[in-house]
């Protein structure tokens, strides 16, 4: 009997230990998985201990504001040339170069500084010298505008600025920072091991977030600055509310990729670090990780295909200069299928040709395409709506 009884003791005890290490390994759902759905608002699930939302992006959104004015001013080519020192202090936020009084006050928030910030420092500088010369490359290209392009001769082509080559380097610039720093500040910085071990139990001073819950919602402040992803306008059916990185993501959609599954990974991956779940924020991470690189390896490709089936010079250089913007940009994905070194061997057999575009052939683009389509695992003939 006694025997018996300890037996029985012994095995309460085992049932019981099992059942305690289960509730203490098993994370609380604060926020409940089952709960999110395509439209759940990004802010409002996310509140703090004042009720108020827990979630802030402002430098991301200075930033891209910040974008959004260069791009404006290079698009002033026709009216009068571009500065590049203008175009470089809009780079570091420098010397007041924005017509927003409150992004030239923001002088802790800059492009430059977010630009290629996941590489080793030699590597980054590289980076940001390849935009400083881009600035003067599209000055200069804008002190021909009152001329029209051809080989060798710089001007305005259509409704495009370019050079003797035929690069607008106007869409280099735009779709180039799509990778260096949203992509990389995305996949390679927020969502990076250092960003993701950040405390995530006290409360940042005189804020209602934590450390790691603030640096998620910084990730997603590079995706777009909407509730949720994507979001149509509701003034125009015809028209969404991205704009940059966030644009492009969402026009890989069908049969080429899923931007409502993009949005759920990352509000998913945002309840897990307020549920402490460590292990379905990583699988949010690689989900998000890998999505972002094939939209990007994607809209190259369509891009490259959509140059193919161009009628005019105009319409040709515009689209394959946006393709190369893509094509640089692949090498700020993480762990980049076409990383920087193959980034630059492809985009060299695109632009080192005699008369750069103007020396190209199809055969020539396929050559590029497919080896981007190769790496990337994704259709070669892939053409998205943008």
């Amino acid at each position: 009997m006694n025997k018996k009884l300890v037996l029985s003791v012994a095995a309460a005890s085992m049932l019981f230990g099992a059942c305690k290490k289960d509730k203490e390994t098993t994370p609380e759902e604060k926020v409940p998985y089952a709960s999110l759905t395509a439209t759940t608002s990004y802010f409002t699930t996310f509140k703090g201990t004042d009720g108020n939302t827990s979630v802030d992006f402002s430098g991301q959104t200075t930033r891209i504001s910040m974008m959004k004015e260069m791009d404006a001013y290079i698009k002033t080519f026709s009216t009068a040339a571009l500065d590049a020192t203008k175009l470089k202090n809009m780079y570091a936020n420098t010397g007041s170069p924005f017509s927003d009084a409150a992004l030239n006050s923001a002088t802790d928030k800059t492009i430059i500084s977010k630009t290629a910030q996941s590489f080793a420092t030699a590597d980054a500088d590289a980076e940001r010298n390849w935009f400083k010369a881009c600035f003067d490359s599209v000055a200069l290209a804008s002190t021909h505008a009152s001329q029209t392009a051809a080989i060798g001769v710089p001007g305005k082509l259509g409704n495009y600025l370019v050079n003797a080559k035929g690069f607008e380097y106007g869409q280099f610039i735009q779709k180039g920072l799509m990778g260096a720093m949203m992509l990389d500040q995305i996949s390679n910085i927020y969502l990076g091991t250092e960003k993701m071990a950040a405390d995530n139990n006290t409360i940042v001073s005189g804020k209602n977030y934590t450390a790691l819950e603030h640096h998620w919602d910084e990730a997603y402040g590079y995706l777009t600055a909407n509730e949720y992803y994507p979001k149509p306008d509701p003034n125009d059916a015809t028209k969404w509310l991205e704009s940059y990185l966030g644009s492009y993501v969402r026009q890989v959609n069908g049969t080429y990729g899923d931007p409502t599954a993009v949005y759920l990974a990352f509000l998913k991956g945002r309840a897990a670090v307020v549920n402490k779940d460590m292990t379905t924020r990583d699988a949010q991470i690689a989900s998000i990780r890998t999505a972002l690189e094939k939209a990007v390896a994607t809209v190259a490709v369509s891009y490259l295909n959509k140059t193919k089936t161009a009628t005019t010079d105009a319409a040709r250089f515009h689209s394959l200069s946006e393709g190369m913007g893509f094509l640089y940009s692949l090498r700020f994905a993480h762990n980049a299928k076409v990383n920087r070194a193959k980034s630059e061997e492809l985009m060299g057999l695109l632009m080192n040709k005699t008369n750069g575009f103007w020396s190209l052939t199809n055969a020539d683009l396929d050559t590029v395409r497919d080896q981007i389509a190769t790496a990337c695992g994704i259709d070669k003939e892939a053409v998205v709506n943008h």
